[in-house]
């Protein structure tokens, strides 16, 4: 069943719907001709990630229908005026072509784009969801008034938003923000791997279930007895004072701020706002904040705050329709 958050009944005319796509579930926000949210759901997807037989088009029909239902409850398809779909991966921002998306590869065969346009008869435009929640920040958020910021984002995917000059940038074909690709030594061993194989949502619960064969105090240990636990357990976990889970996610914020700590040097930015799940900024900001200064030099970094985002769930969305009213 859907989690719906309505904010109003009626849609206006020059409405664009934001649709952010994520590893088991997919958000859908209307904004009207204003520019404010008037309605905000989240739907579960029973698409199966293991099940290699499964081929992407069971997924992008999953996709399709949410929406319709989406447009149908709202009864905004007439005054539909674009539509931005936000996607957890690299995207050809002229030819709107996905080119990776790392828990979904069996989408990328697929033109989205004009499934969409075909299925509900307006202009569609794809985008990053770091890149999308960036623009809803800088619009709504702690970002509001900055020209030289950076957006992270942390969930499925590791990315970011890069505004210079209080433009976002794209890059020369889009790809721009791709933080997760960096390469990083995470335990100065000389083995270099990517940012995202150690900071995603997936590889913290692997990491966090790999220390538990040496710490089976923590309650995620008991957790993992029943099922397989997540990176929202972690959180929750933390949140209740689990001294592991506190600690992996500061671990996390540790190997982030090593390459944010290089970019603050690069770009002299004078914010960065840390995304993903709400619960778990407090413990990402601090960590990221504190091995950043160890790698900035401390005229750059005193220029620089880090800080959690303001906005919550709802920011790649809010993004995502913003895009397609310029578009």
């Amino acid at each position: 069943m859907p989690d719906s958050n309505p904010l109003s009944t009626t849609a206006d005319n020059g409405s664009t719907l934001g649709f952010d796509l994520g590893k088991q579930h997919l958000r859908i926000g209307l904004l009207n001709a204003a520019g404010t949210l008037r309605h905000f759901q989240r739907f579960d997807y029973s698409f199966d990630h293991e099940n290699t037989d499964q081929g992407g088009q069971a997924l992008l029909d999953e996709m399709l229908a949410a929406t319709r239902q989406f447009i149908a409850e709202q009864n905004c398809g007439a005054s539909l005026r674009g539509l931005g779909l936000a996607l957890p991966g690299l995207i050809q921002h002229e030819t709107q072509r996905v080119i990776k998306l790392p828990y979904l590869p069996s989408l990328v065969e697929l033109n989205l784009g004009e499934a969409f346009a075909r299925a509900f008869n307006t202009h569609v435009t794809l985008v990053n969801n770091a890149q999308a929640a960036t623009l809803a920040e800088m619009q709504r958020g702690r970002a509001q008034g900055v020209r030289d910021w950076l957006y992270l984002h942390l969930g499925a995917n590791v990315s970011a938003g890069l505004v210079l000059g209080g433009q976002l940038q794209y890059g020369q074909s889009g790809l721009a923000g791709a933080l997760g690709e960096m390469m990083v030594d995470p335990e100065r061993t000389g083995d270099f791997v990517t940012l995202e194989s150690m900071v995603s949502a997936e590889n913290v619960a692997r990491r966090t279930q790999k220390r538990l064969q040496r710490d089976s105090t923590s309650s995620l240990s008991r957790l993992g007895l029943h099922r397989q636990f997540t990176y929202d357990d972690i959180v929750e976990a933390a949140e209740a004072g689990d001294d592991l889970a506190r600690l992996m996610l500061q671990r996390t914020g540790k190997f982030i701020g090593f390459a944010i700590g290089e970019i603050i040097n690069l770009l002299n930015l004078s914010l960065v706002v840390v995304g993903g799940a709400p619960a778990a900024r407090p413990y990402l900001v601090s960590a990221i904040a504190d091995e950043a200064r160890l790698h900035t030099h401390p005229a750059l970094y005193d220029d620089c705050r880090i800080v959690a985002a303001e906005l919550g769930a709802e920011a790649t969305v809010i993004g995502a329709a913003l895009l397609a009213r310029r578009e």
